[in-house]
């Protein structure tokens, strides 16, 4: 199979956040993108794979989906309220997919939450109809990660994959990521401090976009399935990091669970970054997590 860079986009899309648990819930509010045709007279004579990603980072729509309680409902971890699940989220069709990855974040391979799982379905629904006027010839895929490699990662796909043997064009757009961008603070860790620098940077950056402490204090003081949604997900992740925060979530102290958190999450990470970078300049300069990278493959 033939890969061709056709193009590069860089778009800056503000995310859009549910206040709650960082959850985007989608609706039925589905359009359909105005979106090239086959270009005649290139390698895979398909559509642009550029025009398309413009199309995506531009184009917007309005999308609606309930918070997926099954897994709380599957451990006996439910009560007997009925708090309100339903979410609406607006924004770029690539701004809700690469959402849609973030929330869809693993560590180790371990599944953080499951509560965005219908969010995801809805999103790539609402994506693969956008683009089917390039005969069902495109595929998008949103990932985000710390840096490449690294133990934790999201990814979010629309579209069937290219047939083998297909001749595919690529294009790529970044949006930003609702993690703080911290390629500089990592560059001067690195100097001062070396690869456990360039780890605290990138734990604290991380745990800050899964748990913003304002946020969580809110989620964890309010109805289900909110509050035992964002119970579960920090009892998750300090499972995967062989912490325990179980103490301070119930005392609604989010800010001490987030340290406990951060603390466990530097270690693994200044372990990975040794092993897969020769210097801690060389780390430093592989973080990208205050993005998500989004790729528009056609054929």
């Amino acid at each position: 199979m033939i890969r061709s860079a056709r193009a590069r986009t860089d778009r800056a899309i503000s995310t859009v956040v549910d206040v709650s648990l960082c959850l985007l819930l989608v609706s039925a509010a589905i359009g359909t993108l105005v979106l090239p045709q086959a270009v005649p007279g290139t390698p895979h004579d398909g559509p642009d794979p550029s025009a398309t990603a413009e199309a995506l980072a531009t184009g917007t729509v309005s999308v609606s989906y309930e918070l997926d309680t099954s897994h709380l409902e599957a451990s006996g971890d439910h009560a007997s309220g009925t708090g309100e699940a339903e979410r609406v989220a607006h924004g770029s069709y690539a701004e809700l997919l690469a959402e849609a990855a973030v929330e869809n974040a693993t560590l180790d391979g371990r599944v953080l939450s499951g509560a965005s799982d219908g969010f995801e379905r809805r999103v790539a629904t609402v994506v693969r109809n956008a683009t089917r006027a390039t005969g069902g010839r495109t595929r998008v895929t949103a990932t985000w990660t710390p840096y490449p490699g690294a133990p934790t990662r999201g990814v979010a796909s629309a579209g069937p994959r290219p047939p083998p043997g297909a001749s595919v064009a690529a294009a790529t757009l970044t949006v930003p990521s609702r993690f703080r961008a911290t390629r500089e603070r990592a560059r001067r860790a690195a100097r001062r401090d070396g690869y456990p620098g360039v780890a605290r940077a990138l734990a604290r950056a991380t745990v800050a976009g899964w748990f913003p402490p304002q946020d969580a204090r809110l989620a964890l003081r309010g109805d289900y399935p909110v509050d035992a949604l964002l119970t579960r997900r920090y009892r998750r992740t300090a499972t995967g990091l062989g912490t325990n925060v179980a103490a301070p979530v119930r005392a609604v102290e989010p800010r001490r669970a987030n340290a406990r958190l951060t603390t466990a999450l530097a270690r693994q990470y200044e372990t990975d970054l040794r092993e897969r970078f020769d210097s801690p300049t060389a780390a430093a300069r592989a973080v990208r997590i205050g993005e998500v990278r989004v790729v528009v493959a056609t054929w």
